[in-house]
Protein backbone atom coordinates (compact mmCIF):
# COMPACT_ATOMS: atom_id res chain seq x y z
CA UNK A 1 0.00 0.00 0.00
CA UNK A 2 0.81 3.74 -0.65
CA UNK A 3 -0.24 7.30 -0.11
CA UNK A 4 -0.84 8.70 -3.58
CA UNK A 5 -1.48 12.32 -4.46
CA UNK A 6 -1.97 13.64 -8.17
CA UNK A 7 -1.17 16.67 -9.61
CA UNK A 8 -2.60 18.05 -12.76
CA UNK A 9 -3.15 20.50 -15.92
CA UNK A 10 -6.34 22.64 -14.81
CA UNK A 11 -6.65 23.96 -18.14
CA UNK A 12 -7.66 19.90 -19.09
CA UNK A 13 -9.75 18.87 -16.06
CA UNK A 14 -13.35 18.00 -16.91
CA UNK A 15 -15.96 20.31 -14.75
CA UNK A 16 -17.57 19.06 -11.82
CA UNK A 17 -16.51 16.41 -9.23
CA UNK A 18 -18.13 13.00 -11.17
CA UNK A 19 -15.98 14.56 -15.03
CA UNK A 20 -13.11 14.59 -12.58
CA UNK A 21 -13.19 11.66 -11.10
CA UNK A 22 -14.13 9.76 -14.37
CA UNK A 23 -11.53 11.04 -15.78
CA UNK A 24 -8.77 10.39 -13.15
CA UNK A 25 -9.75 6.64 -13.41
CA UNK A 26 -9.72 6.63 -16.57
CA UNK A 27 -5.51 8.36 -16.57
CA UNK A 28 -4.96 5.74 -14.04
CA UNK A 29 -5.78 2.73 -16.00
CA UNK A 30 -3.00 3.47 -18.38
CA UNK A 31 -0.45 0.57 -18.36
CA UNK A 32 2.58 2.95 -18.76
CA UNK A 33 3.62 6.12 -17.83
CA UNK A 34 5.45 8.55 -19.92
CA UNK A 35 9.14 9.84 -19.69
CA UNK A 36 8.75 13.49 -18.18
CA UNK A 37 9.51 15.11 -21.16
CA UNK A 38 6.60 14.20 -22.80
CA UNK A 39 4.47 16.18 -20.44
CA UNK A 40 3.34 19.73 -19.97
CA UNK A 41 5.71 22.34 -19.38
CA UNK A 42 3.51 23.25 -15.66
CA UNK A 43 3.86 19.45 -14.58
CA UNK A 44 7.84 19.35 -15.18
CA UNK A 45 8.65 22.45 -13.65
CA UNK A 46 6.54 20.47 -10.20
CA UNK A 47 8.05 17.52 -11.18
CA UNK A 48 11.41 19.12 -11.37
CA UNK A 49 10.95 20.60 -7.97
CA UNK A 50 9.52 17.55 -6.28
CA UNK A 51 12.45 14.79 -7.83
CA UNK A 52 14.73 17.10 -5.42
CA UNK A 53 12.79 16.55 -2.23
CA UNK A 54 11.59 12.62 -3.22
CA UNK A 55 13.80 11.26 -5.78
CA UNK A 56 12.05 8.89 -8.17
CA UNK A 57 12.04 4.72 -7.54
CA UNK A 58 13.01 4.72 -11.13
CA UNK A 59 14.04 6.52 -14.27
CA UNK A 60 17.04 8.60 -15.26
CA UNK A 61 16.98 10.89 -12.40
CA UNK A 62 16.54 7.70 -9.40
CA UNK A 63 19.77 7.78 -7.46
CA UNK A 64 22.27 4.65 -7.70
CA UNK A 65 22.29 1.64 -5.21
CA UNK A 66 25.63 3.78 -4.16
CA UNK A 67 24.17 6.81 -2.90
CA UNK A 68 21.11 4.85 -1.21
CA UNK A 69 23.57 3.01 0.54
CA UNK A 70 25.72 6.39 1.87
CA UNK A 71 22.68 8.03 2.54
CA UNK A 72 20.34 5.33 4.12
CA UNK A 73 17.71 8.56 5.16
CA UNK A 74 17.14 9.37 1.64
CA UNK A 75 14.87 5.73 1.24
CA UNK A 76 12.17 6.66 3.37
CA UNK A 77 11.54 10.13 0.85
CA UNK A 78 11.84 7.91 -2.39
CA UNK A 79 8.47 8.54 -4.62
CA UNK A 80 6.90 6.43 -7.76
CA UNK A 81 5.54 8.61 -10.03
CA UNK A 82 3.65 8.11 -12.98
CA UNK A 83 3.76 10.35 -15.59
CA UNK A 84 1.11 11.08 -18.28
CA UNK A 85 0.51 14.20 -20.81
CA UNK A 86 -1.54 16.52 -18.34
CA UNK A 87 -1.57 14.47 -14.88
CA UNK A 88 1.38 13.01 -12.43
CA UNK A 89 0.57 10.82 -9.61
CA UNK A 90 3.07 10.23 -6.95
CA UNK A 91 3.16 7.41 -4.37
CA UNK A 92 5.02 7.49 -1.22
CA UNK A 93 5.36 5.94 2.04
CA UNK A 94 2.83 6.15 4.44
CA UNK A 95 5.67 7.22 7.40
CA UNK A 96 5.89 10.80 5.02
CA UNK A 97 2.32 11.05 4.91
CA UNK A 98 1.85 14.41 6.52
CA UNK A 99 5.14 16.08 4.59
CA UNK A 100 4.52 14.62 1.35
CA UNK A 101 1.13 16.22 1.23
CA UNK A 102 1.61 19.70 2.02
CA UNK A 103 5.21 19.77 -0.11
CA UNK A 104 3.45 18.67 -3.21
CA UNK A 105 0.39 21.12 -2.47
CA UNK A 106 3.02 23.24 -2.08
CA UNK A 107 4.98 22.78 -5.27
CA UNK A 108 0.95 22.45 -7.32
CA UNK A 109 0.74 26.56 -5.96
CA UNK A 110 4.38 27.21 -6.83
CA UNK A 111 3.83 25.46 -10.28
CA UNK A 112 0.26 26.89 -11.38
CA UNK A 113 -1.26 23.20 -11.48
CA UNK A 114 -4.02 21.69 -10.13
CA UNK A 115 -3.74 19.24 -6.91
CA UNK A 116 -5.55 16.47 -5.82
CA UNK A 117 -5.86 13.91 -2.86
CA UNK A 118 -7.36 10.78 -3.49
CA UNK A 119 -7.30 9.59 -0.04
CA UNK A 120 -10.17 11.42 1.19
CA UNK A 121 -13.22 12.75 -0.16
CA UNK A 122 -12.08 16.39 -1.08
CA UNK A 123 -12.58 17.80 -4.52
CA UNK A 124 -9.28 18.78 -6.43
CA UNK A 125 -7.96 22.06 -5.40
CA UNK A 126 -6.88 25.61 -7.53
CA UNK A 127 -4.68 26.83 -5.24
CA UNK A 128 -4.11 30.20 -7.17
CA UNK A 129 -5.88 32.11 -4.77
CA UNK A 130 -5.11 31.27 -1.43
CA UNK A 131 -8.46 30.86 -0.52
CA UNK A 132 -10.56 29.61 1.78
CA UNK A 133 -8.25 30.71 5.02
CA UNK A 134 -8.02 29.44 8.43
CA UNK A 135 -8.76 31.55 10.87
CA UNK A 136 -8.02 30.54 14.48
CA UNK A 137 -7.75 32.53 17.66
CA UNK A 138 -8.18 32.09 21.67
CA UNK A 139 -11.40 32.58 22.48
CA UNK A 140 -13.36 30.81 19.29
CA UNK A 141 -13.52 27.71 17.34
CA UNK A 142 -11.34 27.45 13.94
CA UNK A 143 -13.50 28.45 10.70
CA UNK A 144 -12.66 28.37 7.32
CA UNK A 145 -12.87 32.17 5.44
CA UNK A 146 -12.94 33.41 1.97
CA UNK A 147 -13.81 36.90 3.02
CA UNK A 148 -11.87 39.90 5.27
CA UNK A 149 -14.52 41.03 7.01
CA UNK A 150 -14.31 37.71 9.46
CA UNK A 151 -10.88 38.52 10.13
CA UNK A 152 -11.48 42.29 11.25
CA UNK A 153 -14.36 41.45 13.44
CA UNK A 154 -12.22 38.89 15.31
CA UNK A 155 -9.27 42.18 15.41
CA UNK A 156 -11.70 44.08 16.74
CA UNK A 157 -12.88 41.68 19.44
CA UNK A 158 -9.10 41.64 20.81
CA UNK A 159 -9.74 44.35 23.45
CA UNK A 160 -9.06 41.88 26.83
CA UNK A 161 -6.33 39.64 28.19
CA UNK A 162 -8.23 36.58 27.38
CA UNK A 163 -8.84 37.47 23.78
CA UNK A 164 -5.32 37.84 22.97
CA UNK A 165 -3.91 36.18 20.24
CA UNK A 166 -5.32 34.82 16.83
CA UNK A 167 -3.80 33.96 13.51
CA UNK A 168 -4.93 32.93 10.05
CA UNK A 169 -3.38 30.54 7.33
CA UNK A 170 -3.50 29.95 3.56
CA UNK A 171 -4.44 26.54 1.43
CA UNK A 172 -0.16 26.44 1.32
CA UNK A 173 1.04 27.03 5.41
CA UNK A 174 1.61 30.73 4.82
CA UNK A 175 0.17 32.46 8.06
CA UNK A 176 0.01 35.92 9.82
CA UNK A 177 -0.42 35.71 13.73
CA UNK A 178 -0.95 38.69 16.43
CA UNK A 179 -0.86 38.90 19.96
CA UNK A 180 -1.37 41.28 22.63
CA UNK A 181 -4.39 43.85 23.31
CA UNK A 182 -5.74 47.14 23.94
CA UNK A 183 -3.47 49.07 21.70
CA UNK A 184 -0.17 47.04 22.07
CA UNK A 185 0.12 44.36 19.63
CA UNK A 186 2.94 42.00 17.89
CA UNK A 187 2.46 40.40 14.33
CA UNK A 188 4.63 37.76 12.64
CA UNK A 189 4.69 35.91 9.80
CA UNK A 190 5.40 32.82 7.55
CA UNK A 191 5.71 32.91 3.77
CA UNK A 192 6.44 30.08 1.84
CA UNK A 193 8.95 30.96 -1.07
CA UNK A 194 9.59 27.50 -2.35
CA UNK A 195 7.84 24.23 -1.48
CA UNK A 196 9.95 24.10 1.62
CA UNK A 197 11.50 27.01 2.18
CA UNK A 198 9.88 29.82 4.29
CA UNK A 199 10.46 33.21 6.22
CA UNK A 200 9.44 34.18 9.49
CA UNK A 201 9.58 37.37 10.18
CA UNK A 202 8.56 39.47 12.80
CA UNK A 203 7.03 43.37 12.27
CA UNK A 204 8.30 46.54 13.46
CA UNK A 205 8.28 50.12 12.15
CA UNK A 206 10.69 51.80 10.57
CA UNK A 207 12.78 54.73 11.64
CA UNK A 208 15.03 55.63 14.67
CA UNK A 209 12.62 57.37 16.51
CA UNK A 210 12.41 54.34 19.44
CA UNK A 211 14.27 53.23 21.70
CA UNK A 212 16.78 49.86 22.29
CA UNK A 213 14.50 48.80 25.43
CA UNK A 214 12.69 46.20 25.82
CA UNK A 215 9.08 46.74 26.36
CA UNK A 216 6.49 43.71 27.75
CA UNK A 217 2.74 42.56 26.44
CA UNK A 218 0.82 40.09 28.06
CA UNK A 219 -0.28 37.67 25.23
CA UNK A 220 -2.47 34.36 26.88
CA UNK A 221 -1.24 35.69 30.32
CA UNK A 222 2.43 35.89 30.04
CA UNK A 223 4.59 38.54 29.77
CA UNK A 224 6.31 38.85 26.01
CA UNK A 225 9.05 41.06 25.94
CA UNK A 226 9.41 42.99 22.26
CA UNK A 227 11.79 45.99 20.94
CA UNK A 228 9.84 49.27 21.28
CA UNK A 229 9.46 49.36 17.41
CA UNK A 230 7.56 46.29 17.49
CA UNK A 231 4.86 46.62 19.52
CA UNK A 232 2.13 47.53 16.87
CA UNK A 233 -1.38 49.65 17.10
CA UNK A 234 -4.79 47.64 16.20
CA UNK A 235 -4.79 49.97 12.90
CA UNK A 236 -1.44 48.48 11.61
CA UNK A 237 -2.17 45.19 13.09
CA UNK A 238 -5.44 45.59 10.74
CA UNK A 239 -3.94 47.08 8.02
CA UNK A 240 -0.90 44.15 7.44
CA UNK A 241 -3.63 41.34 8.22
CA UNK A 242 -5.51 42.70 5.37
CA UNK A 243 -2.35 43.11 3.03
CA UNK A 244 -1.38 38.95 4.22
CA UNK A 245 -5.17 38.67 2.90
CA UNK A 246 -4.90 40.13 -0.11
CA UNK A 247 -1.27 39.16 -0.92
CA UNK A 248 0.41 42.81 -1.29
CA UNK A 249 2.42 44.75 0.86
CA UNK A 250 1.12 48.32 1.23
CA UNK A 251 2.04 49.34 4.82
CA UNK A 252 5.34 51.16 3.94
CA UNK A 253 5.81 52.35 8.06
CA UNK A 254 6.48 48.57 8.84
CA UNK A 255 10.09 46.49 8.29
CA UNK A 256 9.99 42.45 8.47
CA UNK A 257 12.97 41.10 10.28
CA UNK A 258 13.53 37.80 9.82
CA UNK A 259 13.30 35.42 12.84
CA UNK A 260 16.13 33.21 14.62
CA UNK A 261 14.81 30.03 13.93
Amino acid sequence: MSYDLIIFEKSNMPTGRTGFLNWYDKKMECDDGQDISFTSEKLQKAFHALRNIFPPINGSFAPGNKVLSETPEMKKYLCDYFITEDMISLSFSYSIVEFAYNTVKRAAYFSDVGFFNPNDSSFPMFLGNRCPMLLEGQWFQPKEIDRFDSVKEKLSSMTVKNRSYLYVTDQIGNYIQVGGYKDSFTVEKRVYMTPTAYTHCKAGYCGTGYSSNLSAIIIAGNSVKLKQNQILSKFTVEQLFLDFFQNVETVSSIEWTEMDM
